[in-house]
């Protein structure tokens, strides 16, 4: 524990736990400002059909590739 010779080393210290705690609140305020943002139903509806749309892809890719392979045999 810190031992304090004065009070203005107590308001000095009072004083950079409140920016701190300001910062904190800060941040925590534009980490919610950014999930809402993520969290709206065109970005919910994009990232679903960017997702189904990558399978899609891979599937039609995978299944011409195995096509492929097997005529070869």
């Amino acid at each position: 524990m810190k031992k304090y010779t004065s009070f203005k080393e107590i308001d000095d210290d009072l004083k950079l736990l409140k920016l701190k705690s300001d910062i904190a609140k800060q941040k925590a305020s534009i980490d919610v400002a950014y999930l809402k943002s993520d969290l709206t139903l065109t970005n919910l509806l994009s990232d679903l059909l960017s997702t189904l749309g990558k399978r899609y892809f891979y599937k039609q890719v995978l299944e011409k590739l195995v096509k492929k392979l097997g005529s070869n045999r």
